[in-house]
């Protein structure tokens, strides 16, 4: 089972926005957040929402030195990607743990593929949601044009890519059917 680090609290937030933390939190994969990403959910029915599954969800909370280590991670990356502090925790967690940090800031993305860590982003949790069965093509293609419409920031050519994959995958379905 893979282990994903959410980073960003924007991967919550597009996910509860259109209705799929539920089907998130059912997938094959050990979700850990840090404790910086929670408070960073502002909107309270966004947060309740998030740790209404907090039986599926590991929230990692600093220690004193640890938190020391930290800003010292970020003062280093400061120099070069300006990154928050909020990017920094879930980032160096992922990286000390060699897990997948799972984001949708783009100058985060850049800056941990520089340094070695594995990073995905939110058309891989539709993927992987599809291929597992956990939503249907058409939900699929349904959601990420929905998110499209309220997230100007997603690559538009690939969500089209995958909505034509998807689209021929439901037709595929329907004439076997």
């Amino acid at each position: 089972m893979e282990t994903v680090v959410v980073s960003d609290t924007n991967i919550f937030i597009d996910l509860y926005d259109v209705g799929l933390l539920n089907e998130f939190f059912s997938m094959d994969i050990q979700v850990h957040t840090t404790d910086f990403i929670i408070n960073e959910l502002t909107v309270e029915d966004q947060k309740r929402s998030v740790l209404d599954f907090a039986d599926r969800l590991y929230i990692k909370k600093f220690t004193a030195d640890e938190l020391v280590n930290l800003f010292a991670f970020q003062q280093k990356k400061q120099k070069d990607t300006n990154v928050s502090i909020q990017d920094c925790s879930v980032w160096s967690y992922a990286q000390e743990n060699d897990y997948t940090l799972l984001t949708g800031d783009g100058k985060l993305r850049k800056s941990a593929i520089k340094e070695g860590t594995r990073v995905r982003g939110i058309l891989y949790l539709f993927d992987k949601m599809v291929s597992d069965g956990i939503i249907s093509p058409y939900k699929a293609s349904e959601k990420i044009q929905q998110l499209r419409s309220k997230n100007g920031r997603l690559p538009s050519k690939e969500i089209d890519k995958r909505i034509e994959l998807w689209n021929k995958q439901e037709t595929k379905q329907d004439n076997i059917k």
